[in-house]
């Protein structure tokens, strides 16, 4: 072992997550805009399979780390860095390399963590809850006393999507797969929580909403559910397609959107933060950095529940990411590094 290395977790060539190996990395040189962060904490994601698998619509040069959101505090800034500084403690939205004890990234989606706020609560807070408050706030927009329909309820983006939509002034109806599962969305601030059955939900959410439907659906699953979630949808209600954990990507009917007035929005966060095929983080950096910073001064001011974590140490990192794959995660599974 050398003192300029650190212990991380690699994907050395398209494999199964299963595959990944800790080993000892050379620490990475510092360029222009970029900062240096000692990781304490990393999220772990759905799309981590995907990723390591190289069927992600990005593709890291190998061999690589995975991890794309962390928090820590800062060890080096590039000369050119004037925002942040050595010492800060701060949460990341980062292109990978989350899984490790250090990560360079570039300071552009880097944002400074409050005194006060838990790093590991912050670590949880920049993409899954950006993702979130974007979707309902920049593109559905989402007004208060409106009913909205989450799939996917006690996973981390679901629990977000419950939480963010009651700061928001929503009423929120919650899917979930369990007994367990629902009651947690219920505890997290769901009006109701339903089995995601989609013969019997057009039926059950109905029954809830005098106006026919709800107004806004946030689904990150896709598949059957998408499809009994047009049947739920009131007249002009909107439907933010998030992604698809079920694993169908759903065909839509356009005459259903044309007769009840829907609107099918297409979310994908990683556009604003240097994920899509073009990187635009910096343009959208600004925008982006002010509502993080919302959002941590939400969860540190009280007006934002915290994360719910499951949390696991580095050398634990099957188990936490198998946790995540196989559905049992009820809120946001964390590595503590």
């Amino acid at each position: 072992m050398q003192e300029n290395d650190y212990l991380g977790l690699v994907c050395s060539r398209w494999c199964h997550w299963s595959e990944l190996a800790l080993q000892r990395i050379p620490r990475q040189p510092l360029a222009p805009g970029q900062v240096r962060i000692r990781v304490r904490h990393a999220g772990v994601g759905f799309a981590l399979s995907l990723f390591v698998s190289g069927k992600y619509q990005r593709k890291p040069p190998l061999p690589f780390t995975p991890g794309t959101e962390a928090a820590g505090e800062i060890i080096e800034v590039a000369p050119d860095v004037t925002r942040l500084r050595p010492g800060q403690r701060v949460t990341a939205a980062l292109d990978w390399g989350g899984f490790a004890e250090e990560v360079v990234t570039t300071a552009d989606t880097v944002y400074p963590v409050p005194d006060t706020l838990d790093l590991a609560h912050a670590a949880a807070l920049p993409v899954t809850c950006g993702t979130v408050w974007a979707a309902l706030d920049w593109r559905a927009a989402l007004r208060p006393g409106e009913t909205m329909l989450v799939h996917g309820a006690s996973g981390a983006l679901g629990t977000a999507a419950v939480q963010i939509g009651r700061l928001m002034g929503a009423r929120v109806i919650a899917t979930a797969s369990t007994e367990a599962k629902r009651e947690a969305a219920l505890r997290n601030g769901a009006t109701h929580a339903l089995p995601p059955d989609p013969e019997t939900l057009a039926a059950a959410v109905k029954a809830l909403c005098p106006a026919g439907g709800v107004d806004i659906v946030f689904d990150p699953v896709g598949g059957d559910l998408f499809d009994a979630s047009l049947r739920c949808a009131a007249p002009g209600a909107r439907l933010l397609s998030i992604g698809y954990a079920s694993g169908r990507i759903p065909q839509v009917p356009a005459n259903l959107l044309l007769v009840k007035n829907l609107t099918l929005i297409g979310f994908n966060y990683g556009y604003y933060i240097g994920w899509g095929l073009t990187d635009e983080r910096r343009r959208f950096a600004p925008q982006v950095q002010e509502m993080v910073g919302r959002i941590l001064n939400a969860v540190d001011k009280g007006e934002l529940p915290p994360p719910v974590l499951q949390r696991f140490r580095l050398q634990d990192w099957y188990e936490a990411v198998e946790t995540t794959m196989s559905r049992r995660a009820i809120g946001k599974v964390m590595l503590d590094l």
